[in-house]
């Protein structure tokens, strides 16, 4: 999965055209990049001409050179494309287009292509090492752009391999979410969708909402169950509200970490 170091900036990446909003620009032109697949189920692209290099989030619409749809699995490492969005990139290492629309291969390359970018990959998705906790980045949209921004991590139970075999585990119990210390404050306009950005995705998600009225609170009951919907490899938290604090559950097969954030 992607991994990066995210702050709370987004950019306009082409020339030309500012934006507000989320809205797309209708003078968008294209990003030319080539496309590498890496990690467990990422990619990097890296801009032609300039060596720019980011993620995208992957759109329903994706063709080949002939105009005919594809799916990801379809693009080759070393395939040069253009990709088409809002222009609005997250300032963030490597950078995030979160705001694709299509994408398109231009030009068919070779596997060999993309050696020349091998460093580049190591730096970006180094081997884990088994007994680091995935983290998560929060996604979504607010009036001056897209932002991201680190969800705060609590509670957790985690099992690993070592470097000599040996079955290590790990767990840390967490007081409820309404009790956790500098819980980031993720500013929206109204409701809205927020994506969720694990560093490794998990094999399930759950999202509980408590009023941020109960901040302080050791028992703030059971919560509201927040709707989680996967897409295009990511989850989507449907419909988060201001003035609600969130507690998001993920679990993979070395166990479940919890992250909170406010949202304001």
């Amino acid at each position: 999965m992607k991994k990066w170091k995210c702050c709370l900036t987004a950019i306009v990446i082409a020339a030309g055209s500012m934006l507000v909003g989320c809205q797309e620009s209708s003078s968008a032109k294209p990003i030319e990049a080539m496309y590498i697949p890496a990690g467990e189920d990422g990619h990097l692209m890296v801009g032609e001409g300039t060596g720019n290099v980011f993620t995208v989030t992957m759109p329903d619409n994706i063709q080949d050179k002939s105009g005919k749809k594809i799916s990801e699995e379809d693009l080759n490492r070393g395939d040069i494309v253009a990709i088409y969005g809002d222009e609005i990139m997250l300032e963030s290492y490597p950078g995030q287009y979160p705001g694709v629309t299509k994408i398109k291969v231009v030009k068919e390359g070779k596997a060999s292509d993309a050696d020349q970018y091998q460093d580049i990959l190591d730096e970006f998705w180094p081997e884990k090492d088994p007994g680091e906790l995935p983290y998560l980045n929060i996604g979504y949209c607010a009036s001056y752009g897209e932002v991201s921004a680190a969800a705060t991590r609590g509670g957790y139970s985690w099992s690993y391999a070592d470097k000599d075999g040996v079955e290590q585990n790990k767990t840390a119990d967490s007081a409820a979410v309404t009790q956790w210390p500098d819980l980031p404050v993720m500013n929206v306009d109204g409701t809205t969708d927020m994506e969720l950005y694990f560093d490794t995705k998990p094999e399930k998600v759950t999202a509980t909402a408590f009023p941020a009225e109960l901040s302080g609170e050791s028992d703030p009951g059971a919560g509201a169950e927040a709707e989680v919907e996967e897409k295009d490899g990511n989850y989507i938290v449907k419909d988060v509200q201001k003035d609600m604090i969130y507690l998001i559950r993920g679990e993979w097969g070395n166990g479940w970490v919890e992250f909170g954030f406010d949202v304001g």
